[in-house]
């Protein structure tokens, strides 16, 4: 049984913003508890988003992915952390801005939706993502324009990844690598636990952070994202984290529950 304020503070919420990977399915099986949490979310007259750090794919393909799993959802139903990097690199540059990332197909082609240019000779910044096409010579260039001093972004800070066959390397690996090479980190990291992609998730949809609850199975990112701006943080013990990393993190949630099952209990 959650404690008082967490009771009271699910009562107030009107968006649940789920992390996707290790929350809703584990790579391409569904977990038996999510449709029934999604279908009581309604019910109640909520709704939700799921928000993904993961910028290898882009929303038309978690979309197409959900659909598969027979989960509901649309567009306005997904926001990645690729799509929230675009979004503030074309804020910033405008159209037409220039931009070199380290990412895959889908995440090249949601910059280019957003009205950026590809150019990896003289691009204005350099992005780094979740490539699982990575090959030596990508890494190369990438590293070369990092060193002459372009600025640096990075989608996301995730070390891994949570598969079926479990954990594989992320973004943040990357990070660690492009680091060692070059000596710089990125100037700015854009997805959980920055808050600016939660206050995002709150211009987009209307609703302010302090009405979300960010579910996700990490500490260092969903949970430590939605204490950042003052939403309700619940983690789940169904992916990444394990009940022994609680006590030597600094970011503690409101509430953890094994799955969502014990949150579709307390939707009334």
């Amino acid at each position: 049984m959650p404690e008082a304020h967490v009771l009271q503070r699910l009562a107030t919420t009107r968006l649940f913003v789920l992390d996707m990977d290790g929350t809703i399915y584990l790579g391409n099986r569904l977990f038996p508890w999510t449709l029934p949490f999604l279908e009581r979310v309604v019910a109640t007259g909520r709704d939700y988003l799921f928000l993904t750090n993961n910028s290898s794919k882009g929303a038309a393909d978690y979309v197409a992915k959900l659909a598969r799993l027979g989960v509901p959802a649309d567009e306005r139903h997904v926001f990645t952390s690729g799509q929230a990097t675009a979004e503030l690199l074309r804020a910033e540059l405008g159209a037409g801005g220039r931009v070199w990332l380290l990412g895959t197909d889908e995440l090249l082609a949601e910059f280019s939706r957003a009205g950026l240019v590809l150019d990896p000779v003289d691009p204005q910044v350099v992005v780094l993502g979740f490539d699982t096409t990575l090959t030596y010579q990508k890494l190369d260039r990438f590293c070369r324009l990092v060193r002459e001093g372009r600025p640096y972004v990075a989608t996301h800070p995730d070390l891994v990844c949570p598969t079926e066959a479990g954990p594989i390397p992320d973004a943040g690996g990357f990070l660690a690598l492009v680091e060692a090479v070059t000596g710089r980190r990125p100037e700015r990291i854009v997805g959980k636990p920055n808050p600016g992609i939660l206050q995002a998730v709150a211009r987009r949809t209307g609703v302010p952070c302090d009405r979300l609850a960010v579910i996700g199975d990490r500490l260092y990112t969903d949970v430590a994202g939605g204490l950042a701006v003052g939403a309700l943080s619940i983690l789940v013990l169904s992916g990444e984290t394990t009940r022994d990393d609680l006590p030597a993190s600094p970011h503690e949630p409101d509430w953890v529950v094994a799955d969502l099952s014990d949150i579709t209990a307390e939707l009334k």
